[in-house]
């Protein structure tokens, strides 16, 4: 009965150990996630207008989504760089 407790405990004890190590890599690959996503539809917006098929209206609010998405993607990359100075 105590072989399996011990084996059950170190178990326990490596799972634990894992998750702090990783908290902040889970955070960061999870904002490298977004920031792609981020740059796909902002190259999907940017073809849209050169393809120049669009009226001013559809313009105008192509120009505002793609300068929003440019903020969101500044915004990931100030984040991560944070997120990787503090694993360090």
């Amino acid at each position: 009965m105590e072989i399996s407790k011990k084996s059950k405990k170190s178990k326990s004890a490596k799972k634990s150990k894992a998750p702090k190590d990783s908290a902040m890599s889970l955070k960061l690959m999870a904002l490298q996630r977004k920031q792609k996503e981020v740059a796909r539809v902002l190259t999907l917006k940017q073809e849209i207008l050169l393809k120049s098929g669009v009226s001013y209206l559809e313009y105008q609010e192509i120009r505002a989504e793609i300068e929003r998405l440019n903020f969101l993607k500044e915004t990931f990359s100030r984040r991560a760089d944070k997120l990787k100075q503090q694993d360090k």
